[in-house]
């Protein structure tokens, strides 16, 4: 933010004024001092609205936005430029206010003495503790810009890796959504001027278009109490969702949906083995790197799988021994994992199994069109089903009645 400061200089008779930008009063004062004035009068400048300020606050930062900042830091610091110097031109370049705010915050922190790994980790969980843990180990050996670039072309994956998964759930998405709206638009729209052709006539309802016909009635009639009860159903699962059962439940079925259950925990194995992999070559301990490495797994079943790794080597059992005894984790991992223990290169082989395992995925991504075409023909029959029997079948009866 922007203050307006009016100060004299060092011979007291002399006045200066004008603006400076600081992330608070404190500091601000203090770069006026060290600058050789003496400030009497100092004033927060409003440039923004309450509203974008709102907004800003709001606004998030993203992976792209981590990819970024950590690729232009790399590169500066490769070019020999100084830590401060990098930030404060990385959070005076940077569009995104809470990243800007962000950077500025490190930039003080590190101005005041403290390393990039502790200023960053001063801002809470913007960054993942294998990236602080990652930084720190850089510090320790003096190549910040080494472990800089690992972490951004790390980061580079996981983003582009996350967009293919995502943008295979599209299809299935819009197919979906679709069949949702057509059954909707039917039951609101339809059924009613159905409905009262029906009434003209003494005929008997199947069941199927009697049950729907009171869901149109309720539909249109107590509107507010069915979007009541899904808003409902939806925070009522949220929150049974964080609690210790639902974690467990939902993870579980996850991970046995057909198709996708598979790409859930590829795609979990692909997170664990990367992070395990720059940690072990960054040299963090390997019961510190899975420590690190739980907190950027969202499954219940492989964290709790993490705990029991952790005790294992605290034990004196290595690592692959205790992958091998879990039924989510597939044999090549352990296997690749024996190897690399008994040749020193756990780091490369963990490396190497999470690029295996992101190509399998990617397989299972191109094909899931074609895989999820039976699934589809099957909702769209059962839909076709239900309205055949609703709607056709009483048209039926009242044309043979004549």
């Amino acid at each position: 933010m922007k203050f307006l400061y009016k100060a004299k200089l060092n011979d007291g008779i002399q006045e200066s004024k004008g603006t400076i930008d600081a992330p608070n009063s404190t500091s601000a004062i203090a770069k006026l001092r060290s600058s050789g004035l003496f400030v009497y009068s100092l004033q927060p400048i409003k440039e923004k609205s309450e509203m974008f300020n709102f907004m800003s606050f709001l606004e998030g930062v993203s992976l792209s936005e981590k990819v970024k900042f950590t690729d232009q830091m790399a590169s500066m610091l490769n070019a020999g430029l100084p830590i401060t110097k990098s930030l404060e031109i990385l959070s005076s370049q940077t569009k995104n206010h809470k990243m800007g705010v962000i950077l500025q915050a490190v930039l003080n922190d590190v101005e005041s003495g403290s390393p990039l790994s502790k200023a960053i980790q001063n801002q809470g969980a913007v960054f993942s503790p294998s990236y602080i843990s990652l930084l720190r180990a850089g510090e320790a050996t003096g190549k910040v810009d080494e472990v800089m670039r690992r972490l951004a072309d790390a980061l580079e994956k996981q983003r582009e890796f996350g967009s293919r998964v995502k943008g295979a759930m599209i299809y299935p998405g819009i197919i979906t959504s679709a069949m949702v709206m057509v059954f909707f638009l039917i039951v609101v729209f339809v059924i009613p001027k159905m409905s009262a052709i029906y009434d003209s006539f003494d005929i008997d309802l199947p069941f199927m278009t009697k049950a729907l016909i009171a869901l149109s009635d309720f539909l249109i009639t107590y509107w507010w109490i069915a979007i009541t009860l899904i808003l409902a159903a939806i925070t009522g699962i949220r929150i049974f969702a964080v609690t210790n059962e639902g974690e467990i439940i939902f993870s579980t079925v996850g991970l046995k949906l057909p198709i996708f259950g598979e790409i859930l925990r590829q795609s979990a194995i692909v997170e664990l083995t990367r992070t395990l992999g720059l940690l072990d070559e960054a040299g963090v301990p390997i019961i510190e790197a899975l420590a690190i490495s739980k907190n950027s797994m969202k499954n219940r079943l492989f964290r709790d799988s993490i705990d029991r790794f952790i005790d294992d080597v605290k034990h004196g059992l290595p690592l692959s021994q205790s992958i091998n005894k879990e039924r989510i984790y597939p044999q090549m991992v352990g296997q690749m994992l024996v190897v690399g223990e008994e040749t020193g290169t756990v780091g490369e082989r963990l490396n190497g199994l999470a690029k295996y395992y992101e190509g399998e995925v990617d397989k299972v991504v191109k094909n899931l069109s074609v895989a999820m075409e039976p699934i589809i023909m099957l909702m769209l029959g059962v839909m076709v089903g239900v309205l055949i029997i609703s709607v056709i079948m009483p048209i039926y009866q009242l044309t043979s009645s004549f």
